[in-house]
């Protein structure tokens, strides 16, 4: 005997409703963490949770199409939650995966073995924010296979042109400046993540060498352990736009 229509009809709209959920979780977990509503991890752990809810929304979408296909009734309702379930799914899980597979680590430097020294960041740092200390013996072999291709910045401009140069690329990727320090070639900035608001701590240091200027670059993650590469995509853009505006 075929369940009854409303059985039916109640899968169908259950499965569209968790699946619309389970693209909310993770935006209310970005949004209230940034709010300061609930800590960091209650935000991030709406992702995974979100994941889970996808999963239900597609298995009852999945059993409401195969209840509807008996009967010969339309699956609208039934393709839109399974659809949308599905898609949640893919791209949730795709970040949970990401999660996993990417380096777990959110202090990157573009000098390992004399990274640059931050001098305002301590003081913006609260208690339980992780250590600014770089470690290049744990960090380093991670960071080198990781990111083969992040180093210095080499560059036949004076160290005050490139100054120029790393302050203009700093305020036009948005990060506060927080100290200048031309004479002794430094810059620290805090950049702002979109989402949760997350805050990382930003340091240039320019010297001089005979051709010119050696520019490293260095972002620490205030939290979390991983950074979904974060850290060192923002300095390869600084880099980048500095090598640009030569």
């Amino acid at each position: 005997m075929n369940p009854p229509a409303n059985r039916r009809s109640r899968l169908a709209v259950s499965a569209l409703a968790l699946g619309a959920l389970a693209i909310i979780l993770p935006m209310l977990g970005g949004l209230g963490t940034r709010a300061g509503v609930w800590s960091w991890p209650i935000g991030l752990l709406l992702t995974p949770l979100g994941l889970l809810v996808a999963v239900i929304g597609l298995l009852l979408g999945a059993v409401a199409l195969l209840r509807l296909r008996k009967t010969g009734q339309a699956p609208g309702v039934a393709v839109a939650g399974t659809g949308i379930s599905a898609m949640s799914f893919l791209y949730l899980g795709y970040l949970v995966a990401l999660s996993f597979i990417l380096p777990r680590i959110h202090n990157i430097s573009t000098d390992i073995e004399d990274p640059p020294e931050f001098t305002m960041a301590a003081s913006l740092r609260g208690e339980g924010d992780n250590p600014l200390f770089y470690d290049s013996e744990v960090i380093g072999p991670v960071q080198r296979e990781a990111f083969p291709g992040l180093g210095p910045l080499e560059l036949d401009l004076p160290p005050r042109r490139v100054y120029e140069l790393a302050r203009g690329a700093l305020l036009d990727m948005g990060l506060e400046l927080v100290r200048e320090a031309p004479e002794q070639g430094e810059i620290e900035a805090v950049a702002t993540t979109f989402w949760f608001g997350f805050k990382d701590d930003v340091v240039v240091r320019l010297r001089a060498t005979d051709p010119g200027t050696r520019m490293d670059v260095r972002s620490v993650s205030r939290v979390g352990i991983g950074d979904f590469n974060a850290n060192a995509d923002r300095i390869s853009e600084i880099i980048e736009r500095v090598e640009q505006s030569r």
